[in-house]
């Protein structure tokens, strides 16, 4: 059953939880980092280390004045022993990047942002790649799209009616024609992108599932536009297709 209640997210939590996940890029933390890449003061930068150090989430360097996670979140993750999506899905991307010869990432949504967690890049001289642990917006690329088609309907029109629009190329879908696509992305379980999110580069993303309404993660395919044959566009669905399932039930079975 489709969830439609609307999240309701406070900013404060909201910042928490993307300074921790700033870890999926960073060894180490200081304040200068967790300003520039949440964009809150300095004061606040300070406060929110320091309430997440009180509460054991990180830990403080004192010698270099930076924080590195802490106990209290290993503590969690040994408790509970939840499967490692990034380690079953490697294999089977793996495989798919050989099948390919393309890169292959993949990518969780997390609120109104999505994270590349990890990747396979192709051995192409030219090649698309890109950084793990980076947030980036739901509303452009292959990736962006296929997680917002699976967000409830309320939730889509707080996310659209919150997020600040940029038109990073020319090819970036307008809001109205984005809103139509999602509804087709979500019954076909793929979509495409074309130059959306970079110029000359082409994606296709298919989700991950567990036991949940809406994928635990997405798997997608990212390559040149120059070396893209609309002839391949079908083997290249089937393949992602075929890869996400398997991945899904990997993740299933643990």
């Amino acid at each position: 059953m489709e969830n439609s209640k609307t999240v309701h997210r406070l900013s404060t939590v909201d910042n928490a939880i993307s300074l921790l996940t700033l870890f999926l890029k960073y060894q180490s933390l200081g304040l200068v980092d967790i300003e520039r890449e949440l964009q809150i003061s300095k004061t606040a930068a300070f406060r929110l280390a320091a309430t997440l150090t009180d509460r054991g989430m990180l830990l403080k360097n004192t010698a270099n004045k930076t924080y590195e996670p802490g106990p209290i979140i290993f503590q969690i993750v040994n408790r509970f022993h939840s499967p490692d999506i990034v380690s079953i899905a490697r294999p089977h991307m793996e495989e798919l990047t050989a099948i390919t010869k393309e890169s292959v990432y993949l990518s969780i949504r997390s609120g109104n942002k999505f994270i590349f967690l990890s990747g396979i890049e192709s051995e192409h001289a030219l090649k698309v790649t890109t950084p793990l642990g980076e947030e980036y917006d739901l509303y452009y690329g292959a990736v962006g799209k296929l997680h917002m088609s699976y967000m409830s309907p309320k939730d889509l029109q707080t996310y659209f009616n919150r997020t600040a629009y940029v038109q990073h190329t020319e090819r970036t879908l307008d809001i109205e024609l984005l809103k139509q696509q999602l509804s087709t992305i979500k019954q076909n379980g793929y979509a495409w992108s074309l130059g959306e999110r970079a110029d000359g580069m082409i994606g296709v993303a298919a989700p991950i599932w567990g036991k949940g309404d809406e994928p635990i993660a997405a798997l997608t395919i990212l390559l040149p536009l120059s070396r893209f044959k609309n002839e391949n566009k079908n083997e290249m669905e089937a393949l992602l297709k075929e890869y996400t399932a398997k991945i899904s039930q990997d993740f299933l079975d643990k």
